[in-house]
């Protein structure tokens, strides 16, 4: 019992050092969703008897089967990750490894399916009659201006509150390029331009005179009086804005979410007939399997048999 506390204790320490290691060296959102992920983990082992660090296959196990019954397939293939980043950091053998925790995965697929929910598209239509009926307040003024450069530059949600000043280059037709310092796939921070339309650029300019700001986050909080924040715009204040936007326009704003403008627009991209290489690069995607996932939809409205439906006028 004693050599079985002395191991734990070593592999916690060990695990400390790492964390404290790898502070800064991964997104924000990753951390934040790491030691989320562990805290579940360590929970479900609380309450079970068992123990989170270091942790047999069997244990694993139990764990992939009882998440199986609440959460997705991916979900738990993250869980499991975190597990395996623990254990390795702590030197010890990786349960994750095993086979039967392999095989649990594939009960779990082949019960409950792999298949991701995605967020509610704002596709351009919706868009363009929120820019145009929205009112001339403070709070639409950030919307028109936060919900344009979204769907231009096709951004995470992350991304897009982290746009400053500086990272903003404007053109002389009156459109803009901006800056994207760092991304989901770009963790070394090398960058990505991306366009900005005249349109876009209009309500930026409002939002920006209205908030008096010339350096700094371009995307600010604002409270119920209108008085800005000096501080960046949360995600979550992103999604808020989305939120009114899809509201205006009679959407269900259940399923909108902080990606629904990057499905959109590569929907709209889609639809429009730009080449593959083009939206990719839009998106900032190193392959087409986002692409196709995002536009399922519309390219089964425009299939073989939605054609051949057409044909046979029914």
């Amino acid at each position: 019992m004693n050599n079985d506390l002395s191991v734990t204790s070593k592999a916690i320490q060990k695990a400390q050092q790492y964390n404290e290691a790898a502070e800064g060296a991964f997104a924000e959102n990753t951390e934040r969703a790491r030691k989320a992920d562990w805290a579940i983990f360590q929970s479900w082992c609380d309450k079970n008897g068992k123990t989170a660090l270091p942790c047999s296959s069997e244990t694993v196990v139990k764990f992939v089967d009882a998440q199986a019954e609440s959460k997705k397939t991916a979900t738990v293939k993250r869980y499991l990750t975190t597990i395996s980043a623990a254990h390795k950091a702590s030197g010890l053998d990786n349960p994750v490894k095993n086979e039967y925790v392999r095989l649990a995965v594939r009960r779990m697929a082949r019960t409950y399916g792999t298949r991701q929910s995605q967020a509610k598209a704002l596709n351009w239509p919706r868009i363009d009659i929120a820019l145009r009926t929205l009112p001339e307040t403070p709070h639409s003024l950030l919307d028109k201006a936060l919900i344009s450069v979204a769907y231009d530059t096709l951004c995470r949600r992350s991304e897009v509150v982290a746009i400053e000043m500086s990272d903003i280059s404007l053109n002389d037709d009156g459109s803009a390029t901006v800056l994207i310092r760092k991304s989901k796939t770009d963790q070394t921070g090398g960058g990505q331009v991306k366009y900005l339309a005249p349109s876009s650029i209009e309500h930026l300019k409002k939002w920006l005179s209205y908030a008096s700001i010339t350096c700094g986050s371009v995307f600010r909080g604002i409270d119920r009086w209108g008085n800005t924040s000096d501080k960046s715009l949360s995600t979550e204040g992103l999604v808020r804005s989305f939120r009114r936007v899809a509201d205006h326009t009679g959407l269900d704003i259940s399923e909108i979410s902080g990606h629904s403008t990057r499905v959109g627009a590569c929907q709209d991209l889609v639809s429009a007939g730009i080449e593959m290489s083009a939206i990719m690069q839009a998106g900032g995607w190193k392959n087409s399997e986002r692409v196709a996932r995002y536009s399922e939809q519309l390219q089964a409205r425009r299939g073989g048999m939605a054609k051949l439906a057409a044909i046979q006028n029914r």
